[in-house]
């Protein structure tokens, strides 16, 4: 059995998740205590809270500074009073780990877009960005034939950031790397990452002192 990272001192939040009448449901939850078979868990009473059924499959995702921590657990009961709700669930078992981005990515919010050879385009804003690459967030589904080839990324840095680039728009061949899902804090959203392919020194020398701009 594998260390039960619920015993961390290091967790930022937990949120448990499962299907009720066909429906997603995402509660965040605050660990209570734990024992050789079973963990409890409470949450403040939503509203129109519905209890789950028992035997019910569930997910834990635990957040950490540094990664998410997922398992499969099992709803065995569910008490409710006015101003909490108790989960039951079993004890997990095993965790996949999920690394999140390093430090050397900034969270900046920026115009780009991406546009592949059959007119196909992507338009959306940064979530974050580094000297590798930018990625952002979407509902919406990137079709799979375009995690197979190359686009056009256009990069819109701020016009009055940077010296002898005055349109501030940098144009760089990108290709899909990898997806993230169940990011803290963007239910139903999918983290796309794009890695810059065969980019200028010169236009890596900009994004390096824009970068740099931003940490003073």
């Amino acid at each position: 059995m594998q260390h039960n990272i619920l015993r961390d001192s290091n967790i930022t939040k937990i949120y448990l998740v499962y299907v009720d009448n066909g429906s997603r449901k995402r509660l965040e939850v605050s660990l209570r205590f734990l024992d050789k078979k079973e963990c409890y868990f409470a949450s403040p009473t939503p509203v129109n809270f519905n209890k789950p059924k028992r035997k019910i499959p569930a997910e834990l995702n635990v957040f950490t500074p540094d990664g998410v921590y997922k398992t499969k657990v099992t709803f065995i009961d569910c008490n409710m009073s006015l101003r909490e709700v108790i989960y039951e669930v079993s004890l997990p078992k095993t965790w996949d780990y999920i690394q999140l981005r390093s430090s050397s990515r900034k969270v900046i919010s920026l115009p780009v877009s991406i546009k592949f050879n059959d007119g196909y385009e992507i338009k959306t804003n940064t979530y974050d960005l580094a000297l590798g690459g930018i990625s952002f967030f979407s509902t919406e589904q990137v079709p799979s034939i375009y995690r197979k080839i190359s686009g056009i990324l256009t990069l819109e840095l701020p016009k009055d950031t940077l010296i002898n680039f005055p349109d501030g728009k940098m144009t760089v061949e990108t290709k899909f790397v990898r997806e993230k899902s169940e990011i803290e804090d963007h239910f139903g959203e999918t983290l796309y990452i794009f890695k810059f392919v065969n980019i200028s020194p010169e236009d890596e020398m900009v994004l390096k002192n824009f970068l740099i701009k931003l940490l003073i």
